[in-house]
């Protein structure tokens, strides 16, 4: 190298600077934060970054708006601090607003980033020209402010931290204020620890979507309690055990150290219908099926165009499937329409339908998407909004089978009883992992059912969970149809010269091996697919 080329060349810091302003991860190694030593013996030690929080590290730069669902002591709180003192010192002019619950907490936030920026090297630091608990300003031009979530509104920023989201009393408000600074072009990185105690809180809500939703607006990252290298299953074990003994239950632990994100997602199980732990054997997060142009004779070629249908298995040729379906009112300020699709054999959630939909629309779709499912049976909740969407279907949907209830009239009637006998007998699928649950939404809502009402909390939904445990009875009841059982049919077609004979409703004959058949929408199905006994010998 000659000397005219050497002196083109920036000096040694400038090209440490230039390192740490393009790689975060880098950034850190500079960097020191407290240990988690109490007393005197706590001390300012170097930032070495776990494996998982250098992924974190990596979200942070790749995603405008990431939400951290995580256990406790994960240092997320001080990533999320250095990653601001990043764009402080080396991306001017930044401005970044810090939020938490208290005005306290957010001072202390503040204060340790303060603490931060000092103990950097000399070639990283800037000068300072405001400096007080709730402010701090560089010469570079870049700033930093604390607010409690109840203040901040008025600033733009190009980054936004809220730490510990989930405790704060409402984050929906808070959210409203800010977003418009990120759709600005800012940032926002949003993290806590799961509260038990809101089961459907607005920080629960941006994350189900974002880790339910590929196309989603936010990135969404979990951190289970072993993400932290220096915790083993022995450490986890102790901790379990201090829980069980101190409160009964294992949801302490699963609200500080959860394992998965159904865990820290699941409401408390002391008071709930289900125990979370018989739910979460039966969840399996799973990415929605985007809709895609497929050949004709491809099972996706015939995929309804239908908002608010998520589809997690696309229907294979042969295979049986089975719809619980839950009318609303359709009103914007009325609850979701829902309905479930599940597979005979294994219980398993093959698609999910959600929406505000008025009774016929519902119906319009529930029999587009069961047809799509290999002509699905359907069981409609009768009460209500029910009745109409039953009418559409026998106006508009002569080939699609329907199920009856306990009193054999079409649609099951929810009353106090029924409810009850709903409730057990899914609970029953529950224990023996006969489901398989793959909605995040659906997840929370059965997690969330009440024992003493079966219902959701106040101010909470319930539709998916009362649509997924009606496809779960539809499933029982189609299944424990077997040879020898009484032919009393509980199985329908609205169109009665369809396939009707004096034996009822099917003809009924007698198949290879002398079982019983049923000819069911122009096809012969085993009698355990098309025929009901009696609801006495069902839920007897």
């Amino acid at each position: 190298m000659n000397q005219s080329e050497s002196e083109t060349l920036p000096p040694l810091t400038e090209l440490k600077r230039e390192q740490c302003r393009r790689s975060f991860v880098k950034f850190t190694s500079h960097c020191e934060i407290l240990s988690e030593t109490r007393g005197q013996a706590q001390s300012w030690i170097p930032f070495q970054l776990w494996p998982a929080q250098e992924q974190v590290a990596q979200t942070f730069q790749d995603n405008r708006q990431v939400v951290v669902l995580k256990a406790r002591q994960l240092g997320l709180s001080w990533e999320a601090l250095g990653y601001g003192l990043q764009r402080l010192t080396l991306h001017p002019v930044a401005q970044i607003l810090l939020f938490s619950r208290r005005d306290d907490e957010a001072t202390d936030l503040l204060e340790r980033l303060k603490q931060m920026h000092q103990r950097l090297p000399d070639w990283l630091q800037c000068g300072i020209e405001i400096d007080n608990d709730h402010e701090l300003k560089f010469a570079n031009g870049s700033r930093a402010m604390a607010f409690p979530c109840t203040a901040g509104d008025s600033y733009t920023a190009s980054l936004v931290i809220v730490d510990e989201a989930d405790l704060i009393p409402d984050l929906g408000r808070l959210m409203r204020q800010v977003k418009p600074t990120v759709d600005g072009g800012g940032q926002i990185l949003v993290i806590s620890r799961a509260d038990k105690a809101q089961p459907e809180s607005a920080f629960k809500k941006i994350y189900r979507a974002a880790s339910s939703d590929s196309n989603s607006e936010w990135k969404a990252v979990f951190l289970p309690w072993n993400a932290r290298p220096d915790r083993d299953q022995a450490w986890y074990n102790s901790k379990a055990e201090d829980s069980f003994a101190r409160t009964g239950s294992y949801d302490e632990l699963h609200e500080q150290y959860p394992a998965t994100e159904a865990e820290a997602l699941a409401p408390r199980e002391l008071d709930k219908r289900f125990p979370p732990s018989w739910i979460c054997q039966c969840y399996t997060p799973m990415r929605p099926i985007e809709r895609f142009r497929a050949a004709p004779g491809d099972p996706a070629h015939k995929w309804p165009a239908i908002p608010g249908l998520t589809v997690f298995r696309l229907p294979i040729p042969g295979r049986r499937y089975c719809v619980g379906a839950d009318p609303a009112e359709g009103n914007p300020t009325s609850d979701d329409s829902a309905a479930e699709f599940a597979d005979l054999e294994t219980g398993e959630e093959v698609a999910a339908l959600s929406g505000h939909f008025e009774p016929a629309t519902f119906a319009a779709h529930v029999a587009q998407v069961a047809a799509w499912f290999n002509h699905a049976v359907v069981l409609v909740e009768r009460n209500n909004h029910g009745h109409a969407v039953l009418l559409w279907l026998r106006d508009n949907a002569p080939h699609l089978r329907l199920l009856t209830g306990q009193d054999l009239a079409i649609g099951w009637a929810q009353s106090s009883k029924s409810k009850a006998i709903l409730y057990a007998a899914a609970a029953e699928d529950f224990r023996d992992g006969e489901a398989a649950i793959h909605d995040l939404q659906t997840f929370a809502q059965l997690c969330s059912i009440e024992g003493s009402t079966l219902k959701a909390p106040p101010g909470q939904n319930d539709d998916r969970a009362v649509a997924y445990v009606l496809a779960l009875l539809a499933r029982s009841k189609l299944l424990r149809v077997q040879v020898g059982h009484s032919p009393d049919f509980g199985v329908v077609q609205l169109t009665p010269a369809y396939g009707e004979t004096q034996a009822g409703p099917f003809g009924v004959g007698v198949g290879p091996g002398g079982r019983r058949t049923g000819a069911i929408g122009g096809c012969e199905h085993p009698l355990d697919w098309g025929l009901l006994m009696k609801d006495q010998d069902l839920f007897r």
